[in-house]
C-alpha cells in the first residue's frame, strides 16, 4: 500500500507516463535511499587522513631518493659523471623544481592516477636539457591503429602536445599492461567512498548535537509549513541549545532514529580503513600512526617498507632513466647505468646508520672514509681511513685446525 501510494499517488491526480530505466533507478533511489552519491576522486581522497598520510609517506619517501650513474670496470663498479646529467639529476632539472620535488611529483600522480611521467626534454642536437613532471590527469593515451604504437596527448593549461613514449620517463604505481596505470583512486576506491561517508556521517552526528535522527509524531494533521517549522525548531535543540531540555506538549512525541556510534561500530570502521589504506600501499601502519607493536617490530617493518614497497619503484625508476635519460653513447658505449641510494632514508635515525656502517666496515665492504663521506666529514687525515678493515677473530676453518693465527 505505501509502495503504490508513493508511485502513484492520490487517485484523484493520477498521471499515467512511461519511465526509462535511468528515471525508474533513480526514482527507486531517491525513495528509498537518503544518503547522496560520495566523491571518491582526488578532492574527496585527500581529505581523508589514512590516504593523505600514505600520500605523503610515499612521495617524500620517493624524493629523497639521490640518484647517479655508475659504469662497471671488470668487478669494480664507480661513479661517473656528466656534468648537464649530473646538474638534472643533483641540482636542478629545470628552472621551477629541486630533485626532489620533481621526484616527489612524478611518484604523486603515480599513487592518484596510476603513472607519473617526466618529459625528458632535448635540444635540436638531442642533448637532454630539461626534466619536467606532467600531470597525469591531463593525459590521454591514444594507439595508432595502423602501427599500432601508442602516443600520449597532454593538454595543460591550454598547452597541447602529443609525446612519443621514448620521449618520456614512466613510474607506475600498478598497472596490468604495460601503458595504462592503475592508482589508489582506482584500486581503493570502495575505501575511499566508506570512509567519506564515515567521515560524513560523523561530522553530521556532532552538528546535530550528538544526538540521533528519529521522528516527531503530533496528534492532528500538520501543514507542510507547519512541519518544517517543528522541524527546524526541534532541530535548534540539538544544535544551539545542545544538552538543554526540551518540552514536548499538545501530544509530540520523539522517537529516536538509527544507530550510536558504539552500535555502527564507527571507530571499528575508521580502523579498518588505516588496515585497508596499509595493504593496498603497502606502507606499515605504525607509519599511518595506528597499531601497537614495539620499536624493534616498527624497525623491522620499516626495513621491509624500504625493500618490500619502496625498493621496487626506485628499481623501476632506475631502469626507465637508465635508458631515456643517459646519453646513448654513453649507455651502450661504455655501460653507463643509473643507480638509486636508499640508504639516505636511513639518515634520520643515529642508531640503525651506526649499526649499518659499523657492519659495512666490519665485513670489509666499506671503509672508514667511505662512511665518512656519507656523513658530510672529511676523510681521515694520513690516508688512514682509506683502508679496508677486517675482523681478527674470523679465519678460515683450516687455518684453525692447523693452529694458525
Amino acid at each position: 500500500m505505501i509502495f503504490d501510494r508513493a508511485i502513484n499517488g492520490p487517485r484523484a491526480s493520477i498521471e499515467t507516463r512511461t519511465l526509462s530505466t535511468e528515471e525508474l533507478g533513480q526514482f527507486l533511489k531517491d525513495l528509498f535511499l537518503s544518503g547522496e552519491d560520495v566523491e571518491t576522486g582526488q578532492g574527496t581522497a585527500e581529505r581523508l587522513s589514512p590516504v593523505a598520510a600514505a600520500h605523503r609517506i610515499l612521495s617524500n619517501s620517493f624524493g629523497l631518493i639521490p640518484f647517479a650513474t655508475y659504469t662497471k670496470d671488470g668487478d669494480a663498479r664507480k661513479a661517473v659523471h656528466d656534468p648537464a646529467l649530473d646538474r638534472l639529476l643533483k641540482v636542478r632539472p629545470n628552472e621551477r623544481m629541486s630533485p626532489f620535488l620533481c621526484q616527489k611529483l612524478i611518484m604523486s600522480n603515480a599513487f592518484w592516477y596510476g603513472f607519473g611521467t617526466c618529459w625528458n626534454r632535448r635540444d635540436g642536437d638531442g642533448r637532454l636539457v630539461a626534466r619536467i613532471p606532467l600531470p597525469t590527469e591531463c593525459c590521454s593515451i591514444r594507439k595508432d591503429r595502423e602501427s599500432g604504437h601508442y602516443w600520449y596527448d597532454y593538454n595543460v593549461d591550454g598547452w597541447q602536445r602529443t609525446f612519443a613514449p621514448y620521449e618520456l620517463s614512466f613510474l607506475f604505481f600498478e598497472t596490468y599492461d604495460g601503458t595504462r596505470g592503475r592508482g589508489l583512486l582506482d584500486l581503493a576506491r570502495e575505501t575511499i567512498a566508506m570512509d567519506a561517508m564515515a567521515q560524513r556521517y560523523e561530522r553530521k552526528f556532532y552538528q546535530n548535537g550528538a544526538r540521533l535522527s528519529g521522528v516527531l509524531e503530533v496528534d492532528t494533521d500538520a501543514k507542510p509549513a507547519t512541519r518544517q517549522k517543528l522541524k527546524d525548531e526541534f532541530r535548534g535543540y540539538a544544535s544551539d541549545d545542545a544538552f538543554a531540555v526540551a518540552v514536548l506538549d499538545h501530544g509530540m512525541k520523539f522517537t529516536p532514529l538509527g544507530l550510536s556510534q558504539s552500535d555502527a561500530q564507527y571507530i571499528e570502521s575508521r580502523a579498518f580503513t588505516v588496515e585497508e589504506i596499509a595493504r593496498f600501499t603497502g606502507i606499515p601502519k605504525h607509519m599511518l600512526q595506528t597499531g601497537k607493536e614495539s620499536y624493534d617490530s616498527n624497525a623491522q617493518q620499516r626495513q621491509n617498507y624500504v625493500t618490500d614497497t619502496l625498493l621496487p619503484y626506485v628499481v623501476q625508476w632506475e631502469q626507465e632513466d637508465g635508458y631515456k635519460a643517459i646519453p646513448p653513447d654513453k649507455r651502450d658505449g661504455e655501460g653507463w647505468y643509473m643507480r638509486g641510494n636508499v640508504a639516505v632514508l636511513l639518515r634520520g635515525d643515529d642508531l640503525t646508520r651506526s649499526q649499518f656502517y659499523e657492519r659495512m666496515v666490519r665485513n670489509t665492504i666499506y671503509n672508514p672514509d667511505e662512511c665518512r663521506a656519507l656523513e658530510e666529514k672529511s676523510p681521515i687525515p694520513g690516508g688512514l681511513g682509506q683502508e679496508f678493515l677486517v675482523s681478527k677473530n674470523l679465519a678460515s676453518l683450516g687455518a684453525v685446525l692447523k693452529g694458525e693465527k
